[in-house]
């Protein structure tokens, strides 16, 4: 079997994973990196020492396949074209910011017979998986993502950004459509949401409450799902997962545990996490979800079989974050003011005139103070 040829289009931090891991594999060819700046392409040739170009176009009829990572405004034309030209694709999340770009894309690549992935890699994080084989059917879901403020993905709010991994998380476990969302958001900085709250409802009965904050002062990437055979709560970061067994005695109520005696109050009050409803701590060896991805998507392209995460599932989420965009662009802050609404609502009066940052930021800030 042939190598495949494949390009990284984006030489930004996740470009710049993508391509690392590609020149890593024995089964690829990394052609190149297409960026336009040369600044990015200098880092590519020192830290990957591969062959770059500033437009990905120059590649056209050298490569199979292509990942992009360029910010999500891009991703639109750029796979479009891609695609047009029947290369295989993997997109970064999220797919594209607008529902009838994402549909296009995916109308496409069925008429091309091209694979497209959607990059949303939490699918490949090995603690979800355990957690999900041990909770039977998820009834409720709580998330939280939360990070600082790193400048990186300004050109989309934290729906996009960050809760987008969540929604796509929530939408692969429950069946049937979203019935309702209620949300509400604010922006610290930008011209977009930095803070979001969203409680989604499936047609299933399934409720998600997701929380994602890019301006917050710790980082955390949280997820516990409620289910019919217990609950499991899972950190992220560290693959750890935590799990309380739901026994059948208890999930079935075969007995009265609130008609009981002051001694068997006693024990259920003691024992509850060991005896009543026992909890482990489940470490789950870390994998490199990128590279996980990576290699599903190339497995997909070279058996003709579906990617884990496809086309239609990343414009399933797209649709979604959308609601969740549009329930916090409606959201009414003020009884007073049916003007305060959507994620500049807390503003008494937005400024006529953005002022340029400070030079000596420092001080600045403390005069205003």
């Amino acid at each position: 079997m042939s190598k495949l040829r494949v390009a990284v289009v984006g030489a930004g931090h996740l470009g710049k994973i993508h391509a690392r891991l590609l020149k890593s594999q024995n089964d690829i060819e990394l052609v190149a990196v297409a960026d336009p700046s040369p600044a990015a392409q200098q880092q590519i040739l020192d830290q990957i020492e591969t062959r770059t170009v500033c437009d990905y176009q120059k590649l056209l009829g050298e490569i199979d396949a292509a990942v992009i990572a360029t910010p999500t405004r891009m991703h639109y034309q750029i796979a479009k074209n891609l695609i047009g030209e029947k290369i295989h694709t993997l997109i970064e999340k999220p797919m594209t910011d607008s529902v009838s770009d994402a549909e296009e894309l995916v109308h496409l690549a069925e008429r091309n017979n091209c694979v497209v992935q959607v990059g949303q890699v939490e699918r490949f994080n090995p603690a979800i998986k355990a957690a999900l084989k041990l909770v039977g059917t998820p009834k409720f879901i709580q998330a939280s993502r939360m990070s600082g403020y790193t400048f990186r993905s300004t050109d989309i709010g934290v729906v996009h950004d960050l809760m987008i991994h969540d929604i796509d998380l929530v939408n692969s476990m429950f069946s049937g459509e979203v019935v309702e969302t209620r949300a509400m958001g604010m922006s610290m900085f930008g011209h977009n949401e930095d803070m979001a709250q969203a409680r989604i409802q499936f047609s299933c009965g399934g409720i998600a409450n997701l929380t994602a904050s890019r301006c917050s002062f710790n980082n955390e990437r949280t997820f516990q799902i409620f289910g019919t055979d217990g609950f499991a709560s899972v950190d992220l970061a560290t693959s750890r997962v935590t799990f309380v067994k739901v026994p059948d005695w208890v999930k079935h109520r075969k007995y009265d545990v609130l008609d009981t005696t002051p001694e068997q109050q006693e024990f259920i009050r003691n024992e509850l996490f060991t005896k009543i409803l026992p909890k482990s701590e489940i470490e789950v060896p870390q994998a490199n979800a990128i590279l996980n991805e990576q290699q599903d998507w190339i497995n997909a392209i070279h058996s003709g079989e579906a990617p884990q995460v496809t086309a239609e599932q990343g414009k399933a989420a797209v649709a979604i974050a959308q609601t969740v965009i549009d329930s916090i662009a409606a959201h009414r802050w003020s009884k007073c003011d049916p003007q305060s609404t959507g994620p500049f609502g807390m503003l008494d009066k937005k400024p006529s005139k953005i002022l340029p940052f400070p030079t000596n930021a420092e001080s600045s800030m403390q005069k205003a103070a």
